[in-house]
């Protein structure tokens, strides 16, 4: 499989776009660009990005998990230190 990825600065190009990949039996997925990022830092914002690419391709643990190995990791640092 071969990934396309397309930069459309024209709004009223995108249908004429959409259209032809679907003609061709293309399969597409459009994702609005929100460039509103405040004053993040780029790094920040790649975090993000990726983190949001980990959540859409599942790559996640359910906040339960998280607390308990947290728990764990305290209560074992305190066991340790005192």
């Amino acid at each position: 499989m071969t990934t396309l990825t397309v930069e459309v600065d024209k709004e009223k190009d995108l249908p004429v776009l959409q259209a032809l990949l679907s003609r061709m039996g293309l399969k597409f997925e459009v994702e609005e660009e929100d460039d509103d990022w405040g004053d993040l830092p780029e790094a920040a914002i790649e975090g993000i990005k990726a983190g949001l690419a980990d959540v859409k391709a599942g790559r996640t643990h359910p906040h339960e998990y998280i607390m308990a190995e947290m728990d764990k990791k305290i209560a074992g640092f305190r066991k340790k230190n005192g």
